[in-house]
């Protein structure tokens, strides 16, 4: 008989519950206001229907986690759960009905190779989050499937490849792309128009060496390329950007400052630290009014040149530490 911990945040927790072994008509007598179910070290290879068509109605939320039995996850057409929270298991499988109900998908420290095909049911999810795995590619199609979709998060996998067939006029906006933690390469921004739509792409901890093609959007606030192998980046190609504020290329190979940056009028923070930088001119941020930190730490600065009339004029902070200046 499996027992349940429900003392608190209207959430019940199972330790060890097993279908096989338990009672599983007792899931209907958790309290009628519980709105999450927990469980640990379910001992269980599937979760389906057969199991959570005995949650009462109230509960939203479905948490897995500490899991290595688990292995299958269906979601029928009927389950009006929100939310499905996986962490830590052996999961392989997912299969997914069409469904309106779920809003957030994270599976987190899997055994999944790759996206599951029939998530394009899932027609309702704002956030995915397929983390820690053992993806290897990622289309970006996937996005029109998913009308709220707000967030989408794959790091932590083993991404080499991304691949797009949209067109820039299929544009949507949505906060967020994580793609850090993996194995790419090279990003050929012209083929992949669907990172122009978020407004935060963190690209960071991956092995990039370039970043080539045309570019355009009008939503990208923030883009993050740290810890990648980027020796050189030109943005002389890419249309205005005009919301970008922050970029970072902490941790590249970069031997010189990136061409055209004044394509992006409102950056306020540029963060070039740990690159190879062995000189720096600023007449290429004179014309960025809005920058006011500026991030050269821990080059081989020998030489800065400054000229008055061409000084970032809201210029605060400037950071030159650890270089080789005098």
């Amino acid at each position: 008989m499996a027992e349940w911990n429900c003392e608190k945040y209207f959430q019940c927790v199972s330790n060890h519950f097993n279908a096989k072994k338990a009672n599983l008509s007792a899931l209907s007598g958790v309290p009628n206001d519980t709105m999450a179910i927990k469980f640990r070290h379910l001992e269980t290879s599937t979760v389906d229907h057969t199991i959570t068509k005995h949650f009462p109605p109230s509960v939203q939320w479905l948490e897995i986690i500490e899991s290595g039995t688990l292995q299958r996850i269906v979601l029928e057409s009927n389950c009006t759960l929100k939310r499905l929270v996986v962490m830590k298991t052996l999961l392989t499988s997912l299969e997914f009905h069409p469904n309106d109900a779920l809003r957030v998908l994270k599976i987190i420290s899997s055994k999944l190779q790759q996206i599951p095909s029939t998530i394009k049911y899932l027609r309702n999810l704002t956030v995915i989050q397929l983390q820690q795995s053992y993806i290897l590619h990622a289309n970006l199609d996937l996005l029109v499937w998913f009308r709220e979709l707000d967030t989408l998060e794959l790091g932590h996998n083993r991404i080499r490849t991304i691949t797009s067939t949209l067109s820039s006029g299929e544009r949507r906006k949505l906060h967020l792309l994580n793609l850090n933690n993996n194995q790419l390469r090279i990003i050929n921004l012209e083929v992949l128009a669907p990172l122009a739509w978020f407004e935060h792409v963190d690209l960071s901890h991956n092995k990039i060496e370039l970043l080539v093609g045309r570019f355009a959007s009008e939503v990208l606030s923030s883009l993050l390329l740290t810890h990648n192998r980027l020796k050189t980046l030109d943005f002389c190609q890419w249309k205005p950007l005009p919301s970008l504020q922050s970029i970072s290329l902490e941790s590249n190979e970069l031997a010189r400052l990136p061409r055209c940056m004044h394509r992006a009028p409102k950056l306020s923070y540029i963060c070039i630290s740990h690159n190879k930088l062995t000189s720096v001119n600023m007449d290429t941020f004179g014309d960025m009014d809005n920058l006011t930190r500026l991030d050269l730490a821990g080059n081989h600065i020998s030489l800065i040149t400054f000229r008055e009339e061409k000084h970032p004029k809201g210029l605060v902070h400037l950071n030159l530490k650890q270089n080789k200046l005098e």
